[in-house]
């Protein structure tokens, strides 16, 4: 099962005519924020699979889901099989929409547990993707505060062990830098531009 995930950029190899003949066997879009509506919209029209999102520290205040998405943020969402939840924002910095403290990313994944609990009860583990905007403490990380990883991610990675992490937030300038990386059992991939990931699907309870 593969999944597209976009972040932060607008890639000229999604927004094209090829974009159904280069990703047309994704299942889904997952956006981890900082992305225009009208670009997103494009590549799930095209693709015509769901979104699921979380928004970054650039995204405005908005009401309506995001293209007809399913915001992830706070939430558990099961899907053809794989148990999708997010984390939206980054450090706080200036004080505009979608900024948290560390203490405040912790009363988000507070309110984010029964949901976690729920999964376990009904499938049989916690979680198989974590979707934020902004990386781990330590992992890909910048070295200025807006950058800056939460040590919660950290937390929820240790505890849970999903397989993947999906993040954005912190460019990639070269072609040597290296997008992925494991902590715990749990591969933490920045997906700036965009990532294709492959992960197949557990027969848990009511998978």
């Amino acid at each position: 099962m593969r999944i597209l995930v976009l972040s932060d950029r607008v890639d000229p190899r999604i927004y094209s005519s090829f974009c159904k003949e280069r990703f047309g066997d994704v299942v889904c879009v997952i956006s981890c924020g900082d992305l225009p509506e009208h670009y997103l919209d494009f590549v799930v029209s095209i693709l015509n699979v769901p979104l699921f999102f979380v928004h970054g520290n650039h995204d405005a205040p908005q009401e309506a889901p995001l293209a007809g998405g399913t915001n992830l943020d706070e939430r558990v969402v099961h899907h053809r099989g794989i148990i999708l939840a997010g984390l939206e924002g980054c450090h706080w910095y200036n004080g505009h929409v979608h900024q948290y403290t560390e203490r405040e990313m912790r009363w988000k994944y507070f309110r984010l547990l029964p949901h976690l609990y729920w999964a376990k009860l009904k499938y049989g583990r916690y979680l198989d993707i974590l979707v934020t905007h902004a990386p781990p403490r330590g992992i890909h990380e910048g070295k200025d505060l807006p950058h800056r990883g939460f040590s919660t991610f950290n937390f929820i990675l240790k505890k849970y062990r999903p397989k993947y992490h999906l993040h954005g937030h912190v460019h990639l300038y070269e072609a040597n830098q290296n997008p992925t990386e494991k902590l715990f059992d749990t591969w933490v991939v920045n997906c700036y531009g965009y990532q294709v990931i492959e992960i197949e699907p557990e027969n848990g309870k009511g998978g």
